[in-house]
């Protein structure tokens, strides 16, 4: 049996799997109000698209996946992993999200792989050399969703599990000098001025971007991680509005 020089064995949990280093993948990413979906090869992002705050529906990722097949003359069974942004963040987004990346890897016969939206996140700032970073998202009724993370020699490690908690609640986490950034930092400045830290307020790092997300995806399978399709859920962090009002009025 022969291999090319592109690809490699990796021995995870007593299996061997064989990978290669130029996976073709798509990117969806949909926890946030503004989406995005990027088709990779390997490291090289190919296509790329973006949703404005009224995109609603699965049927725009799919128009949209079409229409980039076409300009770069690929077909949809060329395409050999599916990643997706599970959340936390909008749980309508979510459910598009996810609902999409199963349809998808259901209709194609491919694999499917979850990418939680901090990890995607906290590779908007993998130029800065601060070594805590800690993601913010709005998550509303006075909390936000968040995760924190040491930076040692370009890996990003996360010590902390994915947490919603309350602004105050994390401040007192966070170590000096943590560099914080995301939608969830606007609402609570004045909470999170409170303590000696690194923040940054540019509106652009707290867009999770679907190439990172593809990224993220290819590493994961890389590693070993699946996903069974059937398993592809959204990470919610707790229950919708809506379900707590409903047990409230139990």
């Amino acid at each position: 049996m022969y291999f090319s020089k592109n690809e490699t064995f990796v021995l995870h949990k007593k299996k061997l799997y064989l990978y290669s280093f130029d996976m073709k993948v798509v990117g969806i990413e949909t926890s946030g109000l503004i989406g995005n979906i990027a088709v990779c090869d390997g490291s090289t992002v190919v296509g790329k698209k973006t949703y404005g705050k009224n995109f609603s529906h699965g049927k725009e990722i799919v128009s949209s996946l079409k229409s980039i097949f076409n300009e770069i003359k690929w077909e949809p069974n060329d395409i050999d992993l599916i990643a997706v942004s599970i959340g936390p963040g909008s749980y309508t987004g979510l459910r598009i999200g996810v609902t999409c990346a199963k349809t998808l890897a259901y209709g194609l016969g491919k694999p499917v792989i979850d990418v939680p939206t901090l990890d995607v996140l906290v590779e908007n700032v993998r130029d800065n050399n601060a070594k805590t970073i800690c993601p913010v998202i709005d998550a509303k009724r006075k909390s936000v969703y968040a995760c924190i993370y040491d930076r040692n020699n370009n890996e990003n490690r996360r010590i902390t599990d994915f947490l919603i908690i309350s602004p105050d609640g994390l401040i007192d986490m966070l170590p000096e000098s943590t560099l914080i950034f995301g939608d969830g930092i606007a609402p609570y400045k004045d909470i999170f001025s409170q303590k000696d830290l690194t923040i940054v307020e540019d509106e652009k790092l707290g867009i999770a971007d679907a190439a990172n997300v593809a990224g993220l995806g290819m590493e994961r399978y890389e590693q070993g991680i699946r996903c069974e399709i059937n398993a592809l859920a959204p990470l919610y962090l707790r229950k919708s509005e809506a379900e707590e009002r409903q047990e409230e009025s139990r």
